[in-house]
């Protein structure tokens, strides 16, 4: 046999398995023309696979936001938590001095409320969006979630302003005594 003869013989072997192995596939029980009619049961299967891999999946990216986020909210209280009591205990001290500190306890006072009603809020928010993957509508109830977060974190941003604003009137208190004092 010359060289091109086995290359044809190559060839049609290729074409000819080629054609055989889809023409095998038929014959497989279950496979072939496709039946019409009621869905099987294994597609019904494999959708509610899918469902409920899609709603661990949503489930665990609701718990890793709430991580994420927990941990900066968290950390931004407790910071001005530790400052409010810093102030209270400068305010103390200017007091002792004969200043007059009233209005500074006030304002230190509505900060550490409206620390108290952030961290409420946060806490509803974390509820609101844990109950989000079981809500039948699921976009209203993160939305709704959502809103509950902002407000937690517009509290927490009041609270700190008025923390600013006490630190200023104490600044301001304290300037009074220098002058005094000297």
């Amino acid at each position: 046999m010359n060289k091109g003869r086995m290359i044809r013989a190559g060839v049609a072997g290729v074409l000819a398995a080629a054609l055989v192995v889809p023409a095998a596939a038929y014959a497989i029980p279950g496979r072939g023309t496709p039946k019409f009619g009621a869905p099987k049961a294994s597609a019904d299967a494999s959708r509610q696979v899918f469902a409920a891999r899609k709603m661990g999946m949503l489930r665990n990216r609701i718990t890793f936001v709430l991580q994420r986020r927990a941990m900066v909210f968290d950390a931004t209280a407790d910071r001005l938590g530790k400052r409010i009591a810093r102030v209270e205990t400068l305010a103390g001290k200017i007091a002792d001095k004969g200043g007059d500190v009233t209005a500074v306890r006030a304002k230190l006072t509505e900060a550490t409320s409206l620390l108290a009603e952030a961290k409420a809020a946060e806490l509803s928010a974390v509820q609101l969006f844990k109950a989000v993957p079981d809500a039948t509508d699921k976009k209203a109830a993160f939305q709704a979630a959502r809103a509950q977060a902002r407000t937690a974190a517009e509290t927490l941003k009041k609270a700190r302003i008025s923390l600013r604003n006490a630190v200023l009137d104490l600044r301001a208190v304290a300037n009074g005594l220098k002058g005094t004092v000297q």
